[in-house]
């Protein structure tokens, strides 16, 4: 499959261009040769990632769209909401195909009950599966009500579901979406594991004071390939929070466990996660623009932020992270 070199190359570009790169990287230099005991290092790196789960199966999704008789409508699907945004993705979706407000849409929590067998939320694959699960059930619903639209064409939303309701219509409708033309063979390396890639570029840099070893995040420009984003705000949190994460992974969080066995950092008291004083000092997010992904939800991309960091040592050789 295509591996997205062009993808990668303009988000590198822009990163270059939006970090100011070859200046600061001047800059650096000059002050750590001016500096003994503090050092600053900068380092700007690309992030490919493949969108889909390994196993092939758990690409799919399901949904369960009702609409009731006072044109409000009622959305389940079988991801888990956990801050992510994931919700009011689908809720945008819906709205979108529909042809509604979001007002007049809402979410009941996932449940097997509503959407069974429901595979994991995770591997970043969760808005395309049940946000296309969502607008599958949405566009059932659409055909079952072009006749009533088509017989009163002047109506409001409202009206219409009381008309398709007086003429005995299904108000209620299942979804269901499975990525489409995955597979690979292990063994002849050909085939398409993933949907499709997102790509990214960082450029990161923080000052060591290399008699304490402590350090400060001082500036991160990120660039995101998010296609034609649903939801940019929600984008930019996701990022945002996926660099802090990483960044809390690589530098702060160390788990410690006993020669038998006893895990030793159970809770914050003894796991350090980043706070707010670990927050770089300015922090910048970039979606590139005019990106659309024919293979994503509504020509998105999911985003997904990978991060290096270099630290400058007192012998200016670098040390990587």
């Amino acid at each position: 499959m295509n591996a997205g070199g062009d993808g990668v190359r303009r988000c590198w570009n822009m990163c270059l261009d939006k970090s100011d790169y070859f200046r600061r990287r001047e800059v650096v230099d000059h002050y750590n040769r001016e500096n003994r005991w503090k050092k600053k290092g900068l380092a700007i790196t690309p992030v490919r990632f493949g969108i889909a789960f390994m196993k092939s199966y758990m690409n799919q999704g399901g949904a369960l769209v009702h609409i009731y008789t006072d044109g409000s409508v009622l959305v389940t699907h079988g991801g888990t909401e956990m801050g992510q945004g994931l919700h009011t993705k689908v809720i945008q979706m819906a709205s979108e195909t529909l042809k509604i407000p979001m007002s007049l849409i809402h979410i009941s929590e996932t449940a097997t009950n509503t959407v069974p067998n429901a595979m994991a939320t995770g591997a970043s694959v969760s808005t395309d599966l049940y946000g296309l699960a969502v607008k599958v059930a949405c566009e059932a619903l659409n055909k079952r009500l072009e006749p009533v639209k088509a017989k009163h064409p002047n109506a409001m939303w409202e009206e219409i579901i009381d008309a398709a309701l007086r003429d005995g219509i299904s108000l209620s409708a299942t979804g269901f979406y499975k990525m489409p033309g995955l597979g690979f063979d292990i063994n002849t390396l050909k085939g398409s594991p993933f949907a499709y890639f997102t790509f990214g570029a960082a450029c990161t840099e923080l000052q060591i004071d290399c008699l304490t070893g402590d350090h400060k995040l001082l500036r991160t420009d990120l660039v995101m390939d998010v296609g034609d984003s649903v939801n940019s705000a929600i984008d930019v949190g996701q990022i945002e929070g996926a660099f802090t994460q990483g960044y809390g992974f690589l530098l702060l969080e160390d788990i410690k466990v006993t020669p038998d066995g006893a895990h030793l950092t159970r809770g914050p008291g003894n796991y350090k996660i980043p706070s707010f004083g670990n927050i770089a000092s300015e922090m910048n997010v970039y979606l590139v623009p005019d990106s659309p992904n024919p293979s994503g939800a509504f020509f998105s991309r999911v985003s997904f932020v990978g991060i290096l960091i270099k630290l400058i040592d007192s012998s200016e050789s670098e040390v990587m992270f």
